[in-house]
């Protein structure tokens, strides 16, 4: 079905003043393809481990696989949700929507039945895809009951690397007749986008071809990214971050991407030596990983061309300065699904601002940083970042949080604190957001407060982050239980696992408490809780 949905305003003059600069172009993504095709047919676009996928190849399987949805009664406009690992698979389907002019909707292949209901329940979409297995969950039957909880029916459904009854083969769907071009408007809805926030549940983004776009846009001619580069995506396709380097920056330049279906470093390290990587990037924990690989190995220098971009999670000077000695260009970005890179750097600017800060505003963004009253600060004094640029999101499928987050001016709250100074530079200092941002994967605390909630001797529960040494943040919970009741940890865990929570969102540190401290309001104070677990003096479970 096509989506019920209201865009977030944008001034017309800033629309005027964003394509008349080149941040953002009327091209659409069928029309990318087929140019890519015609111009760079035999190069390779797509390698994944062993197999390698020339433009010819790809684009060819993305359009047949667009005729299969059409023979199936989707249609321009309808979603398509897919859960697929980092297969090339998955990339001929994100490019096989766009080519019918139909709505990408990835998710991450940790998600379990409670995200999943969340998912379904907003986007109703008209096909799904998925792998057969992986990771030892059957993901076919796990949509299947899904979709009967919440009482849906997908016109088509299509199976990865495995059969699956009452399912459509992957093989046999690239087999149909090749979709022609379609009319797209640039404006339209092309990508609903999952992430979460400070509040319950899953909060659906919408961008528009023509936002999607405007990153590659922008930021391949900032960092020099052509047809002749490769790129090595660490994240998954369904991280924001995978869906940019994988998938849109190829397409807009021509070039090819190495993917592989999980984090490897040694991986990672051999595809920059010895398959022409020339940029990637990811968050801290890649970053420490590849570092490791390179001193067990005696290797000094690891030199990478476009250089490594270090976003998706905090990144310390230490680290960066270490990723710079390490020859791989650093640079540390900012940005969010709602507004991928707000800020960042290339390997022109001075080390200060590549190492020491979250780097420069992005071509054709602002950015605000407000107090509690909501009026600007001055340069250098910590506040809230608002920002807008052309790669914007189109808001929330959720009305209400479109409301909440998105201005008549087309400012969006991204509810992060930070510096800004008088020359542009940005420097993230913390977040409002109540997340835990566990290895560049962010989730809701709420969520799993209010599935803890429902265990019977559960009063209440407070979930913070806490150290982790590899991750950065792992969930952690403090349990106020009920007077007379008890339950240990691997109890509540069990209890968690059992109502469809993702593994990586079950607290692996768990403290009880008689009591949670509170502001004068009543609100717990989290950052208590945080710095008892830094410092170690809070009470063992």
């Amino acid at each position: 079905m096509t989506l019920d949905f209201t865009a977030a305003a944008v001034p017309a003059e800033l629309t005027s003043h964003y394509r008349s600069n080149g941040y953002q172009s009327d091209v659409i993504i069928p029309a990318l393809l087929r140019r890519n095709r015609d111009e760079f047919g035999p190069l390779p676009a797509l390698i994944d481990q062993n197999r390698q996928l020339t433009w010819a190849d790809l684009v060819d399987a993305a359009f047949r696989f667009a005729g299969y949805l059409a023979s199936r009664g989707v249609q321009r406009g309808d979603v398509v949700t897919w859960q697929l690992p980092n297969w090339w698979e998955a990339i001929v389907v994100a490019y096989g929507v766009w080519a019918l002019g139909a709505v990408n909707n990835p998710l991450v292949e940790i998600s379990r039945e409670h995200e999943l209901r969340q998912v379904l329940a907003q986007v109703r979409p008209t096909c799904i895809v998925t792998a057969a297995e992986f990771r030892g969950c059957r993901h076919t039957e796990l949509f299947a009951d899904v979709c009967r909880d919440v009482g849906h029916s997908a016109k088509a459904q299509v199976v990865v690397r495995g059969p699956a009854p009452g399912w459509t083969a992957f093989e046999d769907a690239i087999r149909a007749q090749p979709f022609p071009v379609p009319d797209v408007d640039p404006d339209d809805p092309a990508l609903v986008f999952m992430t979460s926030g400070t509040t319950s549940g899953a909060k659906a983004v919408v961008h528009s071809t023509r936002t999607y776009l405007s990153y590659p846009l922008r930021t391949c001619r900032w960092v020099g990214v052509g047809w002749a580069d490769r790129t090595l995506s660490a994240f998954t396709l369904g991280h924001i971050g995978g869906l940019t380097w994988a998938v849109a920056v190829p397409l807009f330049t021509g070039g090819s991407a190495i993917i592989a279906d999980r984090w490897d470093a040694e991986f990672a390290v051999s595809a920059i030596q010895h398959q022409g990587v020339t940029y990637a990037g990811g968050t801290a924990l890649f970053a420490r990983e590849m570092l490791d690989v390179l001193s067990q190995t005696g290797t000094a220098q690891l030199p990478l061309a476009r250089g490594f971009t270090c976003g998706a999670s905090p990144f310390t000077t230490a680290l960066s300065e270490a990723v710079e000695r390490a020859g791989l260009g650093a640079n540390r970005a900012y940005g969010m699904s709602e507004c991928p890179t707000v800020s960042g750097s290339a390997k022109f600017d001075t080390l200060e601002v590549r190492l020491g800060s979250d780097g420069r505003i992005a071509p054709g963004c602002e950015i605000r940083v407000v107090g509690d009253d909501g009026g600007d600060v001055p340069p250098g004094e910590v506040g809230e970042f608002v920002v807008r640029g052309p790669h914007r999101a189109l808001g929330y499928l959720d009305a209400q949080q479109t409301r909440e987050s998105f201005d008549a001016d087309g400012w969006f709250r991204t509810g992060d604190l930070g510096t800004l100074s008088g020359d542009g530079v940005v420097t993230v200092t913390g977040r409002l957001k109540d997340i835990i941002n566990r290895g560049g994967e962010k989730f809701s605390s709420r969520e799993v407060e209010d599935l803890l909630s429902l265990h019977p001797a559960v009063f209440e529960s407070a979930v913070v982050p806490a150290p982790h040494e590899r991750y950065g943040e792992q969930p952690a919970a403090f349990v106020l239980l009920r007077q007379g009741q008890s339950a240990e940890s691997p109890e509540l865990a069990a209890f968690l696992r059992a109502k469809g929570l993702a593994t990586q969102k079950i607290p692996q540190v768990w403290r009880y408490v008689s009591e949670l401290p509170r502001t004068p309001a009543g609100k717990v104070k989290k950052y208590e809780l945080q710095a008892a677990l830094a410092t170690g003096t809070d009470r063992p479970a």
